[in-house]
């Protein structure tokens, strides 16, 4: 996981920008193996903090539509069990969203944390793949100051990439709480 992975999975968590949290939700339109993002079947405004409102660009694929809402996974964990209501004339889909409490936040924050020991752990990978072609190198002739100075260059990029990971999880933190 690069950093920028990691940025992009937390991104729209606890943000007040619900609607970020759905443009890239995967929903089946027209059933099974009709996979495709949500933005792409509807046009998605929210309505204050409360609400969010499914304009859908063809009215057929409300049921499957609203299905795929709610046994999303990712979003079931971030806001909970949703209740879109559909409304067939018109082809809309309106979603009440939860008001965020304490619970949900805690949530939030153990979604976040996950997200940063995956993004650690894929750093720690990266040095030990690293470390191995430095000693990799050093067996095939490279000199040792070589690879020495080769293996701090990259113990350096792993501590600042380390504290960027860290940077990105504490300004999330912050911005939920």
């Amino acid at each position: 996981m690069t950093l920028d992975t990691f940025k992009t999975t937390i991104s729209p968590l606890g943000s007040s920008n619900v609607i970020s949290q759905f443009e890239n939700l995967t929903v089946l339109p027209y059933g099974p193996g009709s996979n495709c993002s949500l933005s792409s079947v509807a046009q998605i405004t929210q309505k204050g903090t409360s609400e969010i409102t499914l304009n859908l660009f063809d009215s057929s694929t409300l049921q499957d539509v609203s299905k795929s809402i709610q046994t999303n996974k990712t979003i079931t964990e971030i806001l909970g069990s949703l209740n879109p209501s559909c409304n067939d004339a018109s082809g809309e889909i309106t979603i009440k969203l939860p008001a965020q409490n304490s619970e949900r936040k805690s949530k939030l924050l153990s979604l976040i944390k996950s997200s940063h020991q995956k993004y650690v752990k894929s750093v720690r990978e990266h040095r030990k793949v690293f470390m191995d072609q430095c000693k990799k190198s050093v067996k095939d002739g490279t000199s040792k100051d070589e690879g020495k100075r080769r293996e701090k260059e990259g113990e350096g990029v792993v501590k600042e990439s380390q504290k960027l990971g860290d940077k990105v999880l504490e300004e999330k933190i912050v911005e939920i709480d």
